[in-house]
C-alpha cells in the first residue's frame, strides 16, 4: 500500500540480471505459487505477488485482476494468518491490507470513485465468496512476455491463463453491485444528498474555528476533550471516521479513502464527505500525533497526501481583517459551506454540491456494471470507450489532471475574463499519482502512463481543455540519476531533454484527445531552515526548477508561434517568488502560497487567472 515508497526497489526489478529481470523471476514464482498452491494462504501469496508484478511492469489491467483475487481470497483465509507485519499501531489484517492494495489500484488506473466504494463496501461488512472456477489453475507463461509491445499488451492474460486476467481495463468483481452492501451504500448516498436538499441550514462552523478545535484537543499541556458533533445528515454507513461501524477502519485506509473520495473527479455527495471527514479526522489523527509521525515513516505517500488535504480544507487561521490585504487561501471546507466567498458571483450556482444526485447513483451502479461484466468490459487495442466522468459537471468545471499539485487548486472556483466576456469554472482535481513529466511519452511503460490515459478517456466528450501539471517529481528526484546521488554534478542537459520530450508529448496527447492543454509551470519550494541539513538538496532542486520553467517557457513560445498547436503555458511562476538571500537562485516560494513546504494552496488563484487571460489559449475552448 505505499504508492511509491518502492520506487528504488521498481527500479532494481526492472534491470536484468542473469537469467532475466527480476520482474521476470517475480512473475514465474507467482505463477509457480498459483499452480501448486494448496492453500488458500497460497494462492493469496499467488495473486499478490503477480498484481505487484504486473504493476511495476506497467500492466495495470492485469494488476487489478490479480489484486482483486488477493482480496477475494482473503475471505476465506483462517483466522491464524491474518495478521499482517508492521508497526502495532498501524498494523493491518490481511483482509485490510488486500482491500486496500486492490483499492489503490482500481484508483491507480483511473477509478478513484470505484476505488472509494471498494473500501466503503469492505467498511459495511460486504463480502463476497471465493469461486473455485474463478482461481483454476491453468498456467501458461507462454502466452504472455513483459517486453511484448504489441497494441493489445495491457489486454493478454499474464500467463496466469485465468479466464478475467487483462479482458478488462480494471477488474471488478461481479457480487459486489449486485450485493446488498452495494444496494444500501447507494440508499446512504441518495438519502445524504437528500437530506442537504431538504435541510437550508448551512454549516455554521468555518474552517477556523475547527482548526481552533483541533488545537484545543491537541495541546500538550492540559489538553481538552473534543468530541465534534455530525450533522444528522451523514448516514452512519459513512461516517467512515467511527469506530461505531461493522469493520472500523484503520488510520491507513482512512487516509486512503478521504483522498480517493476527495479526489474523485464527480464531486457532490463524495466531497461532502470528504469535507466533513477531515472535521473528525483533524481532531483524532492530528498532523503532530504518534501514530502520524510513524505513518510518514512508514507510508510516506499516503500520509503527504493526508496532509495536503488537511491543509487546503482546512487552511490556516487567518484573521477577517488581514484576508483583503494579504494573499488569502481559500478553505475548502469554507467553500462548500459557503461560508467565505472570495467572489462576488453567486457560488450557489456554482457549488461542488450536484442537484442532479439520482445520476450520480445511476453512473457509479453503471460503471460498476460495465466493468464487472466480461461480456462488454473487453477492451482489446483500446477501442472500448470507458465509462465516462458524469456529463452534467462539464459545462462548469475544468478538470485539472496530473501530479498531486492539481490538489491545490482542486474544487476553487476559477472566474476569467476577455473582450468583456466573465466565465466561471470550479477546478475538478484529477490526480494520477507520482505522475513526471518524463512518464507523458508514448513509450513509457509505467502505471501512472496507464493511469493518465484512462483518465484523458474518461472525460467528458463535450471537454475541450483542460489544465495539466507535471515536472516537480522530475525536478526533485528523477532528473539526473545517480548525478544526484552527491549533488555535486551538473544535469542541466537531462533538464532540457525533459523538458523537450514532455512537451512533444503533450503535442500528441493534444491532438489524439482533441484537447486545448493548458500546462503549468513548477513552483520554487518554500523556504526551509538549513539546520534539518536537508538545504543543500533543496537549493540543488530550486536551481533545477528555474531551469526547468525557463526551458518551458521557450519551448511553448516557439509552438505556440506556430498557431496550429493548442499547447498553452500558463506562465504565473515569476509572481510566486519571495526574495531570500540563502536561495542560490535568490528567492523562494513566498510564505502566503505555501501549504505543506512542497505543495501550494489556491492563495495564488488570482495569478492564475491572470496567466489564463493573458496566455494566447481559445478562450472559447475554455
Amino acid at each position: 500500500m505505499n504508492y511509491a515508497e518502492d520506487r528504488l526497489d521498481r527500479k532494481v526489478r526492472h534491470s536484468t540480471s542473469e537469467g532475466g529481470s527480476l520482474l521476470e523471476k517475480d512473475l514465474t514464482k507467482a505463477h509457480e505459487l498459483l499452480k501448486t498452491a494448496t492453500t488458500p494462504y497460497l494462492q493469496f501469496q499467488g495473486h499478490e505477488l503477480a498484481g505487484r508484478t504486473m504493476r511495476d511492469a506497467g500492466l495495470s489491467p492485469q494488476a487489478t485482476f490479480h489484486f482483486g483475487m488477493a482480496w477475494i481470497i482473503s475471505f476465506t483465509i483462517d483466522g491464524k494468518d491474518e495478521d499482517c507485519s508492521g508497526d502495532s499501531e498501524l498494523k493491518l489484517t490481511l483482509q485490510e491490507k488486500s482491500v486496500g492494495d486492490y483499492a489503490q489500484i482500481v484508483e491507480l488506473v483511473g477509478f478513484p470513485d470505484i476505488g472509494a466504494i471498494i473500501l466503503l463496501f469492505h467498511m459495511n461488512g460486504g463480502s463476497i465468496e471465493n469461486d473455485e472456477s474463478n482461481i483454476s489453475h491453468r498456467v501458461d507463461s507462454s502466452d504472455f512476455i513483459l517486453e511484448n509491445d504489441s497494441p493489445d499488451r495491457f489486454h493478454q492474460n499474464c500467463g496466469c491463463g485465468l479466464d478475467r486476467c487483462g479482458t478488462s481495463c480494471c477488474f471488478i468483481p461481479e457480487e459486489i453491485a449486485s450485493s446488498q452492501t452495494f444496494q444500501m451504500l447507494m440508499n446512504s448516498f441518495k438519502c445524504l444528498q437528500s437530506n442537504i436538499r431538504i435541510s437550508r441550514n448551512r454549516e455554521d462552523t468555518t474552517a477556523g474555528d475547527i482548526i481552533e478545535s483541533v488545537t484545543k484537543a491537541t495541546q500538550k499541556k492540559n489538553p481538552v476533550v473534543v468530541s465534534p458533533i455530525c450533522p444528522d445528515y451523514i448516514p452512519n454507513t459513512l461516517r467512515f471516521w467511527s469506530c461505531d461501524i461493522q469493520r472500523p477502519l484503520p488510520p491507513l485506509l482512512q487516509t486512503l479513502l478521504l483522498k480517493q473520495l476527495y479526489s474523485a473527479p464527480i464531486g457532490s455527495s463524495f466531497i461532502i464527505l470528504a469535507t466533513e471527514a477531515l472535521r473528525h479526522l483533524a481532531i483524532h489523527l492530528p498532523l503532530s500525533s504518534k501514530i502520524g509521525r510513524k505513518m510518514a515513516q512508514l507510508y510516506k505517500s499516503h500520509w503527504a497526501y493526508y496532509l495536503l488535504i488537511h491543509k487546503i480544507v482546512l487552511g490556516e487561521r487567518i484573521k477577517t481583517s488581514r484576508r483583503n490585504l494579504i494573499p488569502y487561501h481559500v478553505p475548502v471546507w469554507d467553500i462548500q459551506n459557503l461560508l467565505d466567498n472570495r467572489k462576488c458571483y453567486d457560488l450557489d450556482n456554482h457549488r461542488v454540491i450536484s442537484k442532479e444526485d439520482d445520476s450520480l447513483m445511476h453512473y457509479i451502479h453503471k460503471t460498476l456494471l460495465e466493468l464487472s461484466d466480461p461480456s462488454i468490459s473487453n477492451v482489446t487495442e483500446m477501442k472500448y470507450p470507458l465509462p465516462r466522468f458524469p456529463n452534467y459537471q462539464c459545462r462548469e468545471f475544468i478538470y485539472a489532471i496530473g501530479d498531486s499539485h492539481c490538489l491545490s487548486i482542486g474544487w476553487q472556483n476559477l472566474h476569467i475574463k476577455k473582450n468583456d466576456i466573465h466565465k466561471y469554472r470550479t477546478i475538478v482535481p484529477c490526480p494520477t499519482t507520482g505522475l513526471k513529466a518524463w512518464h507523458t511519452r508514448p513509450t513509457t511503460k509505467f502505471f501512472t502512463k496507464y493511469n493518465l490515459d484512462q483518465v484523458l478517456r474518461r472525460l467528458p466528450e463535450t471537454c475541450r481543455t483542460i489544465i495539466l501539471s507535471a515536472g516537480e517529481i522530475d525536478c526533485r528526484e528523477g532528473i539526473g540519476g545517480t548525478q544526484l546521488e552527491g549533488y555535486s554534478d551538473g544535469c542541466d542537459e537531462a533538464v532540457r531533454n525533459t523538458v523537450d520530450e514532455y512537451v512533444n508529448s503533450v503535442l500528441v496527447l493534444s491532438k489524439f484527445h482533441d484537447l486545448q492543454i493548458l500546462l503549468l509551470p513548477v513552483a520554487p519550494h518554500a523556504y526551509r531552515s538549513s539546520k534539518n541539513g536537508k538545504s543543500l538538496g533543496r537549493s540543488l532542486r530550486r536551481q533545477r526548477m528555474l531551469l526547468w520553467n525557463e526551458t518551458l517557457r521557450e519551448k511553448c513560445n516557439q509552438i505556440n508561434s506556430l498557431k496550429g498547436d493548442k499547447v498553452f503555458l500558463l506562465d504565473y511562476e515569476e509572481g510566486l517568488r519571495e526574495d531570500n538571500v540563502e536561495s542560490p537562485v535568490g528567492f523562494v516560494l513566498n510564505i502566503y502560497y505555501n501549504a505543506d513546504f512542497t505543495h501550494m494552496n489556491s492563495a495564488f488563484l488570482p495569478l492564475l487567472e491572470k496567466s489564463i487571460e493573458e496566455s494566447e489559449c481559445n478562450f472559447d475552448l475554455i
